[in-house]
């Protein structure tokens, strides 16, 4: 056994790839090679504000490991409280619109306060959670099932700076929440997060961290502190049912739904002032506004039924005339999107074997023009200007033609007029370049910045944050001067036309809000600049430089879980005792399980102890997952895998990936690995115990409607002789294929079929249409269902599951998409008509009820009635 283990530790580790650690008085700090500085300031921030944030919750959770990675134009982080104490940084910092939604002045220390903040009160325990995870070697965090798992992150990186965290731009909280107010999502259905709502994370983020900021706001931070102690608890407080209603009347003096209604009311006092709305999208993302020779340009991310149905989302390059009516529709997404001289350049992002880049591409021709970390691009008289952002020296090179600039910030985003660059920087300054003379200007102006900046006249345009309000600027360049375009406005992007400003901003009266156009006359007003301190300095801090092998083995070893298990089983009168422990390396992604088990039986005459080993282990990489799986001594194995192969870009709106997937496995390794491993493998498809398939998976648009398409191919069979033997191809091959579009955000196609490749006739298929009826929406038996969507299909298919044997016919049934517990379901009730039966004289029907995992096809395990 101890050879197996070594074994799998050597494998582990050796997929590793080694930079250095260094060790801080309260954190290690992991990195590439090659990213030591990076490690080195990632140190430095953290052991300056690591004191602020633990006084915003009240909880210190000792020391903590942060891992630097570097995936290319990717932004990111996120925090494991559970093993090992595990903090991940991304390097890259927002871009483009993404950087408005995100907006935080400096990466890197705000992205540490907001996964700190996560460590600190996640692992928030009192004294006997503390024993009870020990003991049974199973961390208990209470914290994690409490309601503001985001809120207080998002709090924190919002309480440092007024240029920083989604909370103090107003865009993303007291405006969202405002025009969201004629049905303003519950607590319960921003934890949902309904794919089909166009405000996505948003629910789960920012209106947690509202209301979060709401109690401590009206009852000071100490009430909020304390109401986190007393959840953290182990054991249920007493007085909780008999005394009050619920945790919060007891810290607050108010029950939950009676504060949920405070801060609504709250939120209804602000008022924007609004121009005239000329064009409206409900339930859609408006992420660029252009001027015209005709009027305007929008590019939109639009949202409905069929995004649930299918996941896709219909993204759109719309042209309006200055009175909203629509002149022209294209498919397009992209971070970001610029013409000159009629040619169309886009920003697009895309993955290759887990590492990112932004391809900017002549949409014309249909070609990419530029390609890697580039974190905006500019177009001035034909020529392309790239911002390359370096993770690891953090620097940004501005190159063009005849042109090279390095700067020690980041570009979020940059525009182009003659010679001369705007560059929008991460700190929310802006840069004039001039590319002939290399001549710099900065307006220096520390309120945040909306996405854009833009040439217009002798200057530039731009929105800034001004309270609750985002307020369209212009700053000349001549003049050196700042005006303010409107007032009390809540603007996400704008451009102007003749005397009037066209801008982006939500819409009222709908179910889930959305965004449209408003135009308003433009005045001019002078402003001022404005200066803003840090609530915190930075000092350097001791550090000693560790060794990154050493540091990794000792986490290793350390057993992630020991949970100690009894049985009896009563037929045998046999007495079983085992033991899962649990180790795992600091990324928290390679683990290694074993569980010795022990069987006693006791009779009059005899004493039998018998030993038997589990050993498992399981690696998820952003490219592959692996599973393997051993017991001793029935010899029961499991090997799974599945690899992902990179993404191939064919055109802006084409992606193609490829995958390969394998399982070997003995007759009983699936109950063995569900038995005794707490880490349960994953599935791979599988027909026999012997399998190898590869797959191909394609999304797109046809006739300007979204589509995925995939198709799959499997080897499969009982013994490895059969599985590789040319004469059993054909009855060893299973194909599958897979199809569904979204004709509209209410309508959806999918067609899916399987087929033995040895016996054609066999063929299992369906083809059906999804149409929504209806959009209404309602929780029932108090919060516990929430019915969505509903709607009917129509389909031809020839189940298995409606009858011992494989029959044609006709389906409908009407579905509605229910969540329960977080789980999307949908329960269908139809009739199925058999075509053999359809001309008869007494047809037979067969009526079906059953849950689906999708409005399209038959339910697998209906309760079936058969009628005439």
């Amino acid at each position: 056994m101890r050879k197996h283990i070594l074994i799998l530790l050597s494998v582990f580790v050796l997929t590793i790839s080694f930079g250095g650690v260094l060790h801080f008085e309260h954190a290690d700090i992991v990195f590439p090679e090659g990213y030591e500085e990076n490690a080195k300031l990632v140190g430095k921030i953290f052991e300056n504000v690591r004191q602020q944030v633990i006084d915003l919750i009240g909880n210190d959770p000792g020391r903590v490991t942060f891992i630097l990675q570097d995936k290319g134009a990717i932004s990111n982080g996120y925090t494991n409280p559970l093993l090992h104490k595990t903090i991940v940084l991304y390097l890259w910092p927002p871009e483009s619109w993404f950087q408005f939604s995100l907006p935080l002045e400096d990466w890197y220390t705000y992205l540490i306060i907001h996964e700190f903040t996560h460590m600190v009160h996640l692992t928030y325990q009192d004294l006997f959670s503390k024993i009870i995870s020990i003991l049974t070697g199973i961390p208990y965090l209470p914290q994690m099932y409490g309601p503001f798992v985001e809120g207080t992150t998002v709090f924190a990186e919002s309480s440092f700076s007024k240029s920083s965290g989604r909370l103090n731009n107003p865009f993303y909280s007291d405006g969202m929440y405002y025009y969201s107010i004629p049905n303003f999502p519950s607590f319960t259905y921003k934890e949902l997060m309904p794919v089909d709502d166009f405000r996505g994370g948003l629910l789960y983020y920012n209106f947690t961290a509202g209301f979060y900021k709401y109690l401590v706001d009206t009852y000071g931070l100490d009430k909020m502190k304390k109401y986190l102690e007393l959840t953290s608890a182990f054991l249920p407080d007493p007085e909780i049912g008999s005394k009050y209603k619920d945790i919060f009347e007891k810290v607050f003096g108010k029950t939950f739904d009676e504060l949920y209604t405070d801060w609504i009311r709250s939120v209804m006092k602000i008022k924007y002032h609004e121009g005239e709305l000329i064009y409206k999208l409900p339930n859609t993302q408006i992420y660029k506004i252009d001027k015209t020779d005709k009027g305007i340009r929008i590019l939109t991310d639009k949202f409905g039924p069929s995004t649930s149905y299918i996941g896709t989302t219909n993204s759109e390059l719309i042209e309006l005339d200055q009175s909203g009516k629509e002149i022209s529709k294209q498919v397009l997404f992209a971070m970001d999107l610029k013409i000159d001289s009629d040619t169309k350049y886009g920003l697009i992002k895309s993955e290759t074997m887990g590492t990112y880049e932004n391809q900017v591409w002549d949409l014309s021709a249909n070609r990419i023009i530029a390609k890697g970390n580039i974190s905006a691009f500019a177009v001035a008289d034909k020529k392309v200007y790239l911002a390359n952002y370096d993770n690891r020296t953090m620097k940004t090179r501005i190159v063009g033609e005849n042109f090279e600039l390095t700067i020690d910030k980041y570009v979020s985003y940059m525009d182009g007029r003659d010679t001369k660059l705007a560059l929008l920087l991460s700190d929310y300054s802006i840069l004039i370049v001039d590319t002939k003379t290399k001549e710099t200007f900065e307006i220096t102006d520390d309120a945040m910045k909306g996405p854009y900046v833009r040439f217009w006249k002798d200057g530039i345009l731009f929105t800034r944050v001004d309270g609750k309000y985002v307020n369209p600027y212009y700053y000349d360049l001549s003049k050196k001067k700042l005006y303010q375009l409107g007032e009390n406005l809540l603007v996400y992007d704008f451009c102007v036309a003749d005397d009037f400003i066209y801008y982006v901003s939500y819409i009222p009266y709908t179910v889930n809000t959305g965004m449209g156009i408003y135009k308003i006359k433009y005045s001019q007003s002078e402003a001022e600049l404005k200066s803003y301190k840090y609530d915190f300095s930075f000092t350097d801090v001791k550090f000693e430089y560790g060794s990154e092998l050493a540091f990794r083995m000792n986490k290793f070893m350390q057993p992630l879980t020991w949970i100690p298990m009894y049985e009896y089983n009563e037929t045998d009168d046999i007495h079983r005792g085992y033991m899962i422990f649990t180790f795992g390396n600091i990324e928290n992604d390679t683990f290694v399980v074993l569980t010795p088990i022990f069987d006693l039986k006791i009779t009059d005459s005899s004493f039998n102890l018998s030993y038997s080993q589990y050993i498992g282990a399981i690696q998820s990489k952003d490219t592959y997952e692996l599973f393997a799986s051993y017991y001793y001594p029935t010899n029961d194995y499991n090997l799974t895998g599945a690899f992902r192969f990179g993404t191939l870009k064919l055109t802006p709106n084409t992606n193609m990936y490829g995958y390969l997937t394998f399982s070997f496995r003995s007759e009983y390794s699936n109950i063995l690995d569900a038995y005794f491993n707490l880490f349960a493998t994953f599935n791979v498809p599988a027909v026999y115990s012997k399998n190898i398939g590869f797959g191909l998976l394609v999304t797109s648009n046809l006739f300007g409607y979204p589509y995925k398409s995939q198709a799959f191919l499997l080897l499969s069979s009982e013994t490895y002789e059969e599985l590789f033997s040319y004469e059993k191809l054909l009855s060893n091959l299973y194909a599958f294929g897979y199809f569904g579009i979204a004709l509209n955000l209410d309508t959806t196609f999918e067609s899916q079929a399987a087929v033995r490749l040895e016996d054609i006739q066999t063929v299992s298929y369906d083809v059906s249409l999804a149409y929504t009826l209806f959009k209404d929406s309602s929780f029932i038996f108090g919060n516990l269902i929430y019915v969505r969507n509903s709607g009917i299909t129509l389909g031809i298919s020839n189940p298995v599951a409606l009858s011992n044997e494989s029959i044609y016919g006709l389906y409908t049934h009407f579905f509605i998409e229910t969540y329960v517990s977080g789980l999307k379901l949908y329960p269908v009730a139809g009739i199925f008509s058999p075509f053999t039966e359809i001309l008869s004289e007494e047809p037979l029907y067969l009526i079906y009820f059953g849950l689906n995992s999708s409005p399209h096809g038959l339910p697998l395990s209906p309760w079936v009635i058969p009628s005439r």
